[in-house]
């Protein structure tokens, strides 16, 4: 009697684990699912913070304010480095659980990580990267050659980034033939993140050649 006690109370442990499992598995996916969008709509306000950027810094605009832009991006950043941080941490306690790495996973895995780092990083040096605020006043700083540097290793960071993650972005929503999507998207990524060095490296020119000051 007390063995089929026993028996039933540990199929209906077993049976309420697989309940809770079944549904963190199925948040997990849906979290998945909500930063792969975000991902998309960052990645299209990034590119447009960036255009906007580019035309005034090569005169084309004169001012545009993106105060409205520079904030959506920053909150959907920080929504995407918390969902970062989880999955990463839920990848390497289930590997480590499994005791193997895989190489070309593993440096893809780290190509992801170490890029978005260096974007968060980069990002704190180009808040306040062309001016500030001094005296109430808006004042442009002088562009030296280590805020060009680092400005350019935020393009750079955010290309590798960005296009790292295309293949698992595509395979999410579903898309099976990826390569020719992607092909295409780094087409346009190259175009965009050229104009973006490009105009950078012309307003570090300007600076130099004494047309700012």
């Amino acid at each position: 009697m007390n063995n089929n006690n026993n028996n039933n109370n540990n199929n209906n442990n077993n049976n309420n684990f697989k309940k809770k499992e079944f549904k963190s598995t199925k948040i997990y996916f849906y979290l998945r699912k909500f930063n792969i969008i975000l991902s998309i709509v960052l990645i299209l306000v990034v590119l447009l913070h960036g255009t906007i950027g580019s035309l005034i810094l090569s005169n084309v605009l004169t001012y545009v304010d993106m105060k409205i832009i520079s904030w959506l991006a920053v909150v959907l950043l920080i929504i995407h480095t918390v969902l970062g941080i989880i999955f990463t941490k839920d990848a390497i306690v289930s590997v480590n659980g499994e005791g193997k790495w895989y190489l070309k996973q593993n440096s893809l895995f780290w190509t992801r990580r170490i890029s978005g780092i260096l974007i968060i990083i980069l990002l704190f040096f180009h808040i306040s990267l062309f001016g500030g605020m001094v005296n109430g006043e808006y004042v442009l700083f002088e562009f030296t050659l280590i805020r060009l540097i680092a400005q350019i290793l935020l393009i750079t960071s955010l290309f590798v980034h960005i296009f790292v993650n295309v293949q698992p972005m595509l395979s999410s929503l579903g898309i099976i033939k990826y390569n020719e999507w992607k092909r295409d998207i780094f087409l346009i990524l190259s175009i965009f993140l050229l104009l973006f060095a490009i105009a950078t490296i012309l307003y570090f020119i300007a600076w130099q050649s004494g047309f700012m000051s």
